[in-house]
């Protein structure tokens, strides 16, 4: 941590060249805002999915792969499932949410955290408040599929109480396929 014209530098752990200026006594870490999403901000949370998956050949169009993200609120929201955005000042960082399968069981589904962005915690942000709203639905199960060629995803899932429980394919992409019983306890402060 450096000081220079009445800012702070940080420099996170292993970003080597990677910097970035805040104000004196602000967290490393600025609070996420979460909201429901709303379709006014389809092509943001598009565009961040769309980032996410560079790199990957999907074996489908990408109308196949975003039908799910161009009928959010029939997808998700109608059948009592959940959809959430996630901003830093006005910039759309994070979006994610879980499509219900069951009276109590639902599949956490599109988490994605800005790519410069990962590994300060507005993933596990999310991941907590995806799965709090979840229990208070009646959700006890979540189960999720995830790239297999994504260590850091894997480890994201283990770290947060996954258990792997099969592998499968997204189109022509290897997958991991994890469960979490969701437990009340972890919930009862979060109100």
């Amino acid at each position: 941590m450096a000081s220079a014209n009445n800012r702070l530098v940080l420099t996170p752990r292993g970003a080597g060249q990677h910097s970035r200026s805040v104000r004196p006594h602000q967290d490393v870490m600025t609070s996420m805002r979460l909201i429901r999403y709303r379709h006014e901000y389809r092509e943001p949370m598009l565009a961040l999915h769309r980032s996410a998956i560079t790199g990957f050949t999907l074996g489908m169009s990408q109308q196949e792969d975003e039908a799910d993200l161009m009928a959010i609120e029939q997808v998700y929201l109608a059948d009592g499932g959940e959809f959430l955005i996630g901003f830093l000042d006005d910039r759309l960082v994070a979006m994610g949410g879980f499509k219900r399968l069951s009276d109590t069981s639902a599949e956490l589904r599109r988490m994605r955290i800005e790519r410069e962005l990962q590994g300060r915690g507005y993933g596990t942000q999310l991941l907590r408040e995806l799965e709090r709203r979840a229990f208070q639905s009646g959700i006890r199960t979540m189960c999720l599929e995830t790239a297999r060629r994504r260590p850091l995803t894997l480890e994201f899932y283990h770290k947060h109480g996954y258990q792997e429980t099969g592998r499968g394919f997204y189109g022509a992409v290897e997958t991991v396929q994890f469960s979490k019983t969701l437990d009340e306890r972890a919930y009862e402060t979060a109100s």
